[in-house]
């Protein structure tokens, strides 16, 4: 996938076509604006003050404590993004952002919104010296209480939005009894695997810090039953021996060395069970920089480089991992929730 300026008449088309606009200032000076605009837009609860109704933006303004003529010209931005309609002076909600702008919808990415606006903007502070130093924030080490919260809230919202697909597509062992989860604290990932599976429950281990954030809806009796949470690192962690029937590991490889991706993979393939399956879902790095690669790669790539001196691996190099350790690739699987976002499957043979 990959954002670029769309031309709205015949006019813009031929000066687009004609390398008239210059289109690094769309993606420098426009693009840091529009982020920041629905960022702020969600921060300060614009989204919620309109929910299903048609609002106006001196009713906006009072609901949420703002300036007017501030919040109309906000509005404006928002509205040219396609998130917003025009009636008459009264703005409602597109199908777009109620889907995944509204706090309380199933897709919603409120908590990641809030966690880019309040933690990761200021990170973009930081970029000129990374790229002096290479040296990334390691930001899991420096977190705040308050930064652990708006993280793992993020991390769930970012797996919702795929954890459905996921279920569906990764292959589970017939009569599979025991599963892990690394590094999935928000529990989603193992939640809806133990619902498909009944036979199935899960131990999800991750950081202290993370697990402590767990949520409360994760703490019914019936998910407690199904679902085991061991505060400690992977990569220090002593997973066993052929325990597992499937063991997962969502997000997390961006955050570790090559060495330390090798290492998870061997824990992994001592830790499952003859025939059981190893999922790494990432996204995946672009095999050679060139014009139109995807930009969820790129950008992936270059945000987890800054955040954790690491980065997005290609897919020969997960499998890479896999082999060193002894499992045999199986096959990759693609999901439309997120484009570039795969997951790469071994088997302990």
């Amino acid at each position: 996938m990959r954002f670029k300026p769309v031309a709205q008449n015949p006019l813009e088309w031929f000066a687009l076509q004609a390398g008239l606009v210059p289109i690094p200032l769309a993606y420098s000076h426009f693009g840091f604006v529009m982020s920041k605009a629905i960022l702020e837009a969600t921060d300060k609860g614009i989204f919620e003050a309109i929910g299903h109704q048609k609002i106006s933006p001196k009713q906006i303004a009072k609901h949420c404590k703002l300036n007017e003529r501030a919040v109309t010209s906000l509005l404006g931005v928002l509205a040219s993004m396609g998130l917003l309609k025009n009636h008459h002076e009264l703005f409602s909600l597109t199908r777009q952002a109620k889907k995944w702008l509204l706090k309380g919808s199933p897709q919603s990415a409120y908590w990641l919104m809030l966690f880019d606006n309040r933690v990761c903007f200021k990170w973009m502070d930081y970029v000129g010296e990374f790229l002096e130093t290479g040296k990334g924030l390691q930001y899991h080490d420096s977190f705040t209480e308050e930064e652990w919260f708006y993280y793992q809230k993020a991390m769930e919202a970012s797996a919702r939005a795929t954890s459905k697909e996921v279920v569906k597509k990764i292959p589970v062992p017939a009569q599979a009894t025991k599963m892990m989860d690394i590094g999935g604290s928000h529990g989603l990932y193992s939640l809806e695997l133990c619902k498909k599976y009944p036979s199935l429950s899960s131990v999800i281990v991750d950081l202290p810090n993370a697990v402590s954030w767990v949520k409360a809806d994760h703490e019914s009796p019936q998910i407690n039953n199904d679902i085991q949470y061991v505060a400690a690192d992977i990569l220090q962690y002593d997973a066993g021996e052929n325990e597992y029937d499937l063991i997962i590991m969502a997000n997390l490889a961006h955050h570790f060395t090559n060495e330390q991706n090798i290492l998870v993979a061997q824990k992994a393939f001592r830790a499952l069970k003859l025939g059981g399956y190893f999922v790494i879902l990432e996204v995946l790095r672009p095999v050679q920089i060139k014009l139109n690669n995807d930009m969820l790669s790129s950008i992936g790539d270059f945000f987890f480089s800054l955040s954790s001196t690491s980065g997005t691996w290609s897919l020969e190099q997960i499998k890479g991992w896999q082999q060193k350790a002894g499992l045999q690739y199986i096959r990759k699987i693609t999901f439309l929730s997120i484009p570039g976002y795969a997951a790469v499957i071994s088997q302990k043979k």
